[in-house]
């Protein structure tokens, strides 16, 4: 819980310094490079953030890896996380302010599960039905699961819209599992 707390603090503070240049945009791109190069290199991502490599070998690693391909505040705040032994907290930091991010840009992330994965038509029309519903810009996060048999299931913040051919099988087996037969009738 603390960690989260932390993490909110410091996505703030870079939140506000970043909208304040108007650079979160750039600043967004700019972490989401820095999350995915650490996450798709094990040695980097065990020398960002195993507990005991020294903080002088993790900002001369930080400066050499992304000192040319990031804006002097990301390069600042990288560098402050490491001086205050935070690193281990920037994916849920970088989580944290892309979503102050997205509510000052009036957008908002559906999460949405698919059988099949969605044409250009059905992408379209469905960001359209969310936005009119919703009054911001949808950015749609599009996962497939073959489990849901058909529909969708989106999730918008704490709201779910469950429209999967599971889950209405589901209701209708537990509605006939619970309807009592009280008689049978023969009718010529």
């Amino acid at each position: 819980m603390l960690a989260n707390q932390l993490a909110v603090k410091y996505a703030q503070a870079l939140y506000e310094l970043t909208a304040e240049k108007d650079m979160l945009d750039i600043t967004e791109q700019e972490l989401r490079l820095v999350e995915s190069t650490i996450a798709s290199y094990n040695d980097l991502s065990t020398l960002i953030y195993h507990p005991q490599v020294l903080a002088q070998a993790k900002k001369e690693t930080i400066h050499k890896v992304f000192g040319q391909d990031v804006h002097e505040v990301v390069l600042n705040f990288l560098l402050l996380l490491v001086d205050k032994r935070r690193e281990g907290i920037l994916p849920t930091i970088i989580y944290e302010y892309v979503n102050l991010a997205n509510q000052a840009r009036n957008i908002v992330e559906a999460e949405v599960t698919s059988a099949l994965p969605l044409d250009e038509d059905q992408h379209t029309a469905l960001v359209n039905k969310l936005s009119l519903v919703t009054g911001k810009k949808i950015v749609l996060k599009i996962q497939i699961n073959k489990k849901i048999i058909g529909g969708i299931i989106v999730k918008i913040g704490d709201k779910l819209i469950d429209g999967s051919v599971a889950r209405q099988l589901a209701t209708l087996k537990k509605a006939l599992l619970n309807n009592e037969v009280t008689g049978i009738e023969v009718t010529d």
